[in-house]
């Protein structure tokens, strides 16, 4: 429920992005060249067009590592005077364990004298080379790319959910993290962001398997904050709409003809970040300090222009002000130090403390901005915001028929039939949860395998009776090896349905796929 004017006003939560790639890594010297850390690519930076500030210069030159105490110590005592509540670091886990970047945090585990509140984001991406031409893949520095040589596929680190002893021996390096006092924690449930909660098919079960395991370490759960996703889910705690990527993506769309390095206005990207409208309650808009990655990318770099710290303190009393009064005291900046993207809170050379200075009159100011966004939230006229939630569930829909179909066609290039998973699995007959859109390719791509289609199970439809049985859900269902419910917006609702009369043996079409694509090494 939203707040009425005269209640009490909540607290507001400021937590900063953070990333540990300020020290040296072997994979780095190996991939970029010896001694690289993201300073390398901001020391390298150009100037590219007329007023165009770069490169950036920490105050003071302080060109830090953070495998240096003195300097995770400097951190945390800015934070703690500037009003920052804690820091969101970036965590790195992909296929079997494997890590990189995680000596900052392992160190602050080892340092109980620093006061620095935590938590993770885990930037669920596999790491590859620009030319790659992977899907879902992080390529850190363009600039930076060497060319390719020989046959190399250019993946450099490939990120796999795995099964449930994968989640497991996750969460067991997670767990002393959360034991750590300074772990930032909601309700006694460990805060735990997934940077592209969507890519993951197995969210649901890893989730589960996280949060029981948590109870059983005298949690209450785990706080769940899914990042690049619009919308939320009942696997999902929060939902985190990650900015200014959202806002550029918007005006970009606007401005298609315009060539790199892509150019825009702060005030017209935070006035976007305002106008974003959620009939939600789970979801944080994210502000920004700043935006320029051209040290990273070059010409195919984002550039925000126009930034100034009193424009900055002002949208971020607004965006704070936007989150309570949709019932969301925590609000996330990016970033407190990403100098490879042009976005910190850190000091500089040119504007020194000033960002920073603008977080405390902005936790001083939201207030002033209270009445006019819960204004805005009740004389929003009904009609609209139900047909606003309509249309985005919609999307919602498609957009995950999209992604599938897409992932399905993959699966056909790579000359990949269903039915192998079936049958590696022991499963000779199977009945089709739905015969919309995905169901209907189901059953022509099974029709005439080995695997017996044994229903299809949907309300009344089209399709033709003769070909084979119809179940009402309701009725009593064919005896089948597996059910595949290609209704994939719903599966957890049909899923458990399904369970609380016994039937278990159920399983989405997405997860099928999903897992098909990984198996091929595709995720």
């Amino acid at each position: 429920m939203k707040k009425e004017l005269g209640e009490t006003v909540a607290i507001p939560k400021i937590i900063s992005m953070y990333l540990p790639q300020f020290h040296r890594v072997k994979e780095n010297d190996e991939w970029w060249g010896e001694g690289f850390t993201e300073w390398t690519a901001v020391k390298q930076a150009d100037s590219l067009f007329d007023g165009h500030y770069q490169p950036r210069i920490p105050l003071n030159g302080n060109y830090y590592d953070l495998l240096d105490k003195e300097t995770m110590q400097w951190q945390a005592d800015l934070m703690k005077k500037y009003g920052i509540d804690g820091q969101c670091i970036y965590h790195y886990w992909f296929k079997e364990g494997r890590q990189i970047l995680e000596k900052p945090a392992q160190n602050l585990l080892k340092w109980t004298d620093i006061d620095m509140p935590f938590c993770f984001c885990w930037a669920n991406e596999s790491w590859a080379r620009t030319w790659s031409g992977l899907k879902n893949t992080n390529a850190w520095s363009a600039k930076q790319e060497p060319k390719k040589q020989g046959d190399h596929n250019g993946l450099l680190l490939e990120q796999y959910y795995g099964t449930e002893e994968d989640w497991r021996k996750h969460f067991d390096y997670l767990l002393d993290f959360f034991k750590d006092g300074r772990y930032i924690k909601i309700e006694n449930k460990p805060v735990f962001m997934i940077y592209k909660v969507s890519d993951i098919y197995c969210l649901r079960k890893m989730i589960d398997v996280w949060r029981k395991l948590a109870v059983e370490a005298g949690f209450s759960g785990i706080y769940l904050i899914g990042a690049n996703v619009v919308y939320s889910s009942d696997a999902i705690d929060m939902v985190l709409l990650s900015e200014p990527d959202h806002a550029l993506q918007t005006l970009r769309a606007l401005d298609k003809k315009q060539n790199g390095p892509f150019r825009y206005n702060y005030t017209d990207v935070w006035n976007e970040i305002l106008r974003y409208s959620t009939e939600e309650e789970r979801i944080s808009i994210q502000g920004l300090v700043d935006r320029d990655d051209t040290p990273r990318n070059g010409q195919n770099g984002w550039v925000v222009e126009n930034t100034n710290p009193e424009l900055f303190r002002k949208y971020l009393s607004e965006l704070i002000a936007k989150n309570i009064s949709n019932g969301c005291d925590i609000t996330f900046i990016n970033a407190w130090n990403e100098w490879g993207e042009g976005m910190y809170l850190e000091p500089d050379k040119k504007n020194k403390y000033a960002f920073l200075e603008g977080v405390v009159y902005a936790r001083k100011h939201y207030v002033d901005y209270l009445e006019k966004y819960r204004t805005v939230s009740r004389v929003q006229d009904n009609k609209d915001k139900k047909e606003a939630k309509e249309y985005k569930e919609l999307s919602r829909r498609y957009r995950s028929y999209w992604v599938i179909l897409n992932d399905w066609l993959t699966l056909k290039e790579l000359g990949v039939e269903l039915k192998d998973y079936f049958l590696e699995r022991g499963v000779h007959s199977v009945a089709i949860y739905g015969i919309g859109l995905l169901g209907k390719h189901l059953y022509f791509e099974l029709k005439d395998s080995e695997i017996e289609i044994k229903g299809i199970i949907d309300r009344e439809t089209g399709f033709n009776r003769k070909r084979i049985a119809l179940y009402q859900p309701e009725e009593d269902l064919p005896e089948v090896d597996m059910i595949i419910v290609t209704v994939t917006y719903a599966y957890h609702e049909i899923s458990g349905q399904l369970k609380k009369r016994g039937i278990r043996n159920v399983i989405s079409l997405e997860e099928i796929i999903q897992t098909v694509l990984s198996d091929k090494g595709c995720c």
